[in-house]
C-alpha cells in the first residue's frame, strides 16, 4: 500500500478511499451537498426551490480532514479478505 497518488486524481463519486496528509491517514470520500427549500409569493403559488447551502469537500470518517485541511495523496481502499 505504498502506491499513493495525488489527490486531484481521486474520485469524486462518494467512493471511499484512503486519505493522506503528512502522516495522517484515514478513510473518508469527496461529499457533496444540496440544501434547498420551496418558496410562494403571498397568494400561496408555488415559486420553486431557493437553494440555501451547497458545497462539496473532502470528508473523513474519523473528522481528520474538512474544508479547509484536505488531504494530498490517496489510494483505493484494499480488497475485503476471502472468507
Amino acid at each position: 500500500m505504498s502506491d499513493w497518488k495525488e489527490i486531484a486524481s481521486a474520485p469524486r463519486d462518494g467512493t471511499e478511499i484512503i486519505l493522506r496528509k503528512g502522516d495522517r491517514v484515514t478513510a473518508g470520500a469527496w461529499i457533496e451537498w444540496s440544501k434547498s427549500e420551496s418558496t410562494f409569493n403571498s397568494r400561496g403559488d408555488y415559486l420553486g426551490q431557493e437553494e440555501y447551502d451547497s458545497g462539496a469537500h473532502w470528508c473523513s470518517w474519523d473528522g481528520g480532514f474538512y474544508e479547509d485541511d484536505e488531504p494530498t495523496h490517496w489510494q483505493p481502499l484494499p480488497k475485503p479478505a476471502a472468507e
